[in-house]
């Protein structure tokens, strides 16, 4: 299972995943970039402006959303505090095979009533995913070191919550493969080793 984290760490501990993919404003090695926007108009205008072979992660309100599962470049729905995602976003992300986060990051800034919303709002999209059976991946959606958490912490909260975890690490293993691994090509296909060096020598 991979982690998805909205910071470098200095030190990266040994937590239970299989790696870390760090989701940036301003992208590096062995990630992926996070487009905010404010409006449809914004996040068509900044998508243009980003590289084809890079996860793209998109954050905003309601409408930014909507849009985002349309675009061919948007791999991801990133999660936030404020997300809104309506009935039929779910369901169109799994027609237009656009994956959504869901994080636990949210859960450990908000307390009381805010932290009780989430709760909601997350049985509801849990609910419509396993209905569409959406793509999806659970994170920490850390931001900082005081917010990252063990593997087995994060599958342990959304296990509790229904979502189905074998999937989750299926649908982020795709993710991964389909940029950083050479051999993928698409699901249930990728060069054999043997092939792949031939066609090295060749080139």
């Amino acid at each position: 299972m991979y982690d998805f984290l909205r910071f470098v760490p200095e030190n990266l501990m040994d937590l239970g995943f299989k790696s870390y993919i760090f989701m940036l404003e301003k992208p590096g090695i062995c990630g992926g970039v996070v487009v905010k926007a404010e409006n449809p108009d914004d996040l068509r205008k900044k998508l243009r402006k980003v590289r084809k072979n890079i996860i793209v992660g998109v954050t905003g309100n309601e409408a930014v959303c909507r849009e985002a599962v349309m675009r061919r470049k948007v791999d991801l729905i990133l999660d936030s505090d404020n997300r809104q995602l309506d009935y039929a976003t779910i369901k169109l992300a799994a027609e237009k095979d656009v994956a959504i986060e869901l994080s636990l990051a949210k859960f450990i800034r908000n307390k009381g009533l805010s932290r009780m919303q989430l709760f909601e709002r997350l049985c509801d999209e849990v609910r419509v995913i396993k209905k569409f059976d959406v793509p999806f991946v659970v994170t920490t959606a850390a931001e900082n070191v005081y917010e990252m958490r063990t593997r087995r912490q994060v599958e342990n909260f959304f296990s509790f919550f229904g979502c189905e975890i074998v999937k989750a690490r299926q649908h982020a293993t795709r993710l991964v493969r389909k940029y950083y691994d050479t051999r993928f090509i698409m699901d249930g296909f990728e060069i054999e080793a043997e092939l792949e060096a031939d066609v090295k020598k060749k080139g």
